[in-house]
């Protein structure tokens, strides 16, 4: 889907270089993101990438504490046999969960991951060290997710740091930075936020993100694309022929004739 394929190239971007060092995960330097669903389609994980050393990248973002490792055992086993290579998992978690088992020994295997707990970072600190890198013009890789994340850290004022974070995204000097900066909050960083806020903070970032306003400008596309092919669907139903469709609606004829085979099914 195109909107997520350029969601997810500027994602990738944003945790390389060294970003990840800012939440304690170092040495993690990404080359392209891989498929999400595995195997026979059963199961689906966050985010993997291959990694610059042909390692797999695999990061998980939890609002909740994981009770036990299975589920990602499970991954990690099957991304593994498809991609024949070693993983590296990271359990990324919100604000709300505070430890969570980072290991498991199943006889057989011993299986651990690496945890984040934003928790443990303070939102008023990530923010005021990127102001301060901001004002001084040091800006580096790390600050990406410091402002990206901020939303999901732990905070005695959320709204307080939800203003903070509306002011220093446009701050950034650098157009690809503060684009990095925004697939950070659009994948990971407003989890956290009310269904209001979110829509309020996507909307802003429209006016200072040429990622955000391309990725807004495709989902229209796709929506009115969608709404076109249910029109079309309805011709089909009542019957009408396919060459008179095609005249109606400017479609080409391929299209209308797999949606129409879509349909016989």
């Amino acid at each position: 889907m195109p909107t997520q394929d350029t969601l997810m190239k500027a994602l990738t971007r944003s945790l390389s270089g060294g970003a990840l060092d800012a939440l304690g995960v170092s040495g993690v330097e990404l080359t392209e993101p891989l498929p999400t669903e595995l195997p026979a389609n059963t199961l689906r994980v966050d985010r993997v990438w291959r990694m610059a050393n042909g390692d797999l990248f695999h990061l998980e973002f939890q609002t909740k504490r994981e009770a036990t490792l299975h589920r990602f055992l499970e991954y990690d086993a099957r991304l593994a046999n498809e991609h024949r290579a070693r993983i590296r998992t990271v359990v990324l978690y919100h604000a709300s969960v505070a430890s969570a088992p980072h290991s498991l020994d199943i006889g057989t295997a011993h299986y651990r991951v690496e945890n984040v707990f934003l928790a443990h970072m303070r939102a008023e600190k990530a923010l005021d060290d990127v102001e301060q890198h901001l004002h001084q013009g040091q800006w580096e890789a790390g600050d990406r997710l410091r402002l990206g994340l901020a939303l999901n850290m732990r905070t005695d004022d959320q709204v307080k740091a939800f203003e903070r974070v509306r002011q220093l995204v446009p701050q950034v000097p650098d157009e690809v930075e503060r684009d990095l900066v925004v697939s950070a909050i659009l994948v990971l960083g407003d989890q956290g936020l009310t269904e209001e806020q979110r829509t309020q903070l996507r909307k802003e970032l429209r006016t200072v993100s040429k990622l955000a306003e391309e990725l807004y400008e495709e989902g229209r596309m796709e929506g009115r694309m969608e709404g076109h092919m249910e029109i079309v669907g309805n011709m089909l139903r009542k019957g009408m022929k396919i060459e008179d469709i095609a005249e109606m609606t400017g479609l080409p004829k391929q299209e209308i004739e797999e949606l129409a085979r879509k349909q016989a099914h």
